[in-house]
């Protein structure tokens, strides 16, 4: 009897990615392949392609295994796998590509590749390809934090931004059924589950491909299962938001009053470049609706400094927006050039040092405005749930507020994934510190 090969897979990039492997894992396990925590037989890394920075690191963990395990099979999936099939089977050495189209597949790929050595190179983006992310399986498949299960409900995107790869690597967007969603929430609120994440490149565009329901009602119908605690989503595209969302979110105490809505940048004219699809009149529209009928949730966004031809008078427009917003967070980056996408093709206009400078006052102003926002949040009372032992005391447990904010209470072990009501006392540096409330 052959004893079972070993599998290892590398994660880089974002939950998309994460929840794929979970995938992959399962499809190897059914496949009879075995789980190790070191590199063995089947080498496999899920790979990003987001930024320049992402495929440097995974080329060089792909290089340095390839070196290392000469006999070893090497696989990268996820979206290099998809960008640079050819070029990895020739330069690197890999065995197996294998896109995020097939990804969940995985087991059977390999299983098929080791006892026929056939096509190395799985990179079809046609729809009858397409493996769903909504498996059963998952239910009992533990995330970081047991009591909490991220919820894929579409795949791809179809916006085509000006900076972005990922339409281009992930496909057109793909909804998953709602009632398959639906039901398999019910299986992991079922299984101990009581924090879901619905997530999605645009959550907003959700049903648009397929003629079923629009977002905010699949939200409703998730936020209104028993036995449910919390319920978050991400990401939002401003040009795609509906207002119906704000009122299911305020209907629905267990849906995080925490809005991601990545602006990108506040001057129209690089909004324009970027095709981003909106103007920032209609992007504070939607602000001042958040404000109207969530008046304290938290709203976080993504800030890219450094866009081609990007003036100061632009970057100035970002920081003036910041200011008016008033952001709880935002994750700010310095504009990095992809290949394939359309701003690859514009000239870098922008030197490093002034991106770099512009990056650091960016940064600057969220962080003041951040304090301030928090602030507000003393002797108020809202729901929390435990995450983990504090890093500063054992004594002391963290988790998130309704508003995703990270704070800290007294608290043990056995308080972990459990739900509190809490009133917050003090701010110190930038997390919150409450008190149980009686």
């Amino acid at each position: 009897m052959k004893t079972p090969k070993t599998f290892t897979i590398v994660t880089f990039g974002c939950q998309m990615n994460k929840s794929d492997s979970e995938l992959m894992e399962i499809s190897l396990l059914q496949e009879g392949f075995v789980k190790s925590t070191t590199y063995g037989d089947i080498i496999i890394f899920n790979t990003c392609s987001v930024r320049k920075h992402a495929e440097d690191r995974a080329l060089a963990h792909i290089i340095e295994a390839r070196n290392a395990y000469k006999n070893s099979i090497i696989v990268v999936a996820g979206c290099m796998a998809q960008r640079l099939s050819r070029e990895l089977k020739s330069n690197y050495g890999v065995d197996l590509v294998v896109g995020p189209y097939h990804s969940p597949a995985i087991g059977s790929i390999i299983k098929n590749f080791i006892q026929h050595q056939s096509n190395g190179e799985y990179i079809s983006q046609d729809v009858k390809d397409f493996v769903s992310r909504i498996h059963p399986s998952l239910a009992t498949h533990k995330d970081d934090l047991p009591w909490h299960k991220w919820v894929t409900i579409s795949h791809g995107c179809e916006n085509y931004c000006a900076y972005c790869i990922v339409p281009y690597v992930r496909g057109k967007l793909i909804s998953f059924p709602s009632q398959q969603i639906i039901d398999y929430c019910k299986l992991l609120i079922g299984n101990g589950i009581t924090e879901i994440t619905l997530l999605g490149q645009n959550v907003n565009q959700y049903g648009q491909d397929s003629g079923d329901i629009p977002f905010y009602t699949l939200l409703e119908k998730i936020a209104q299962l028993p036995g449910l605690y919390k319920l978050n989503f991400i990401t939002s595209h401003p040009k795609d938001f509906n207002i119906e969302i704000l009122h299911v979110i305020n209907n629905n105490p267990v849906i995080a009053r925490s809005i991601h809505l990545p602006l990108q940048s506040g001057s129209d004219t690089v909004l324009q470049a970027m095709n981003r699809q909106y103007t920032m009149k209609h992007y504070y529209t939607i602000i001042d609706a958040i404000h109207k009928l969530l008046p304290m949730a938290s709203i976080s966004t993504d800030l890219i400094v450094g866009f081609p031809g990007e003036t100061q008078k632009d970057f100035e427009d970002t920081i003036n927006a910041v200011r008016t917003i008033q952001f709880d967070e935002a994750f700010t980056y310095k504009y990095s050039p992809r290949e394939g996408t359309k701003a690859f093709t514009l000239p870098d206009s922008v030197p490093d040092t002034a991106k770099q400078e512009r990056l650091d006052m960016l940064i600057q102003t969220v962080r003041e405005i951040s304090q301030k926002r928090l602030m507000n949040h003393i002797h108020t009372t809202t729901d929390m749930i435990v995450e983990r032992i504090s890093k500063k005391s054992e004594d002391e447990v963290m988790g998130k507020t309704i508003y995703n904010h990270p704070i800290i209470i007294k608290g043990a072990k056995e308080d972990i994934g459990k739900k509190y009501t809490v009133t917050i006392v003090s701010l110190k540096g930038s997390t919150l510190y409450g008190e149980r409330s009686a």
